[in-house]
């Protein structure tokens, strides 16, 4: 697998919660599981695609506010290319980087987000 076309994008892990005005609970699907529980936020896995790390962390809180989130705090964000070079990263997540990479979009949240209350 050709890593290069990877390098343009990036995985950060980020908690973020409802941004001014908004509830946590009315901006994310519930499911059957959730609908007793009331959340003050959640941690979330997040791919951008960005020119270098700086990008990136100027795409997040844009991204995020569009869907009326807000940042509390990023934990980490790692370049796609070096985890797959390290196998750090599992095929689901490599297909939702092929997408993204064949959309208009720069921001993508990967998998679900991981409430806490």
């Amino acid at each position: 697998m050709n890593k290069d076309r990877y390098y343009n994008f990036w995985l950060a892990f980020v908690n973020i919660r409802a941004g001014e005005g908004f509830k946590f609970n009315d901006l994310i699907d519930l499911g059957a599981d959730g609908v007793n529980s009331t959340y003050a936020g959640a941690w979330a896995n997040i791919i951008i695609k960005a020119g270098d790390i700086n990008g990136a962390i100027e795409i997040i809180p844009q991204g995020l506010k569009e869907l009326n989130f807000d940042v509390v705090f990023i934990d980490k964000i790692e370049n796609i290319a070096s985890l797959m070079e390290y196998k750090q990263i599992n095929e689901l997540v490599v297909a939702e980087v092929d997408w993204l990479e064949k959309s208009t979009y720069v921001f993508k949240i990967s998998d679900k987000l991981f409430p806490y209350g």
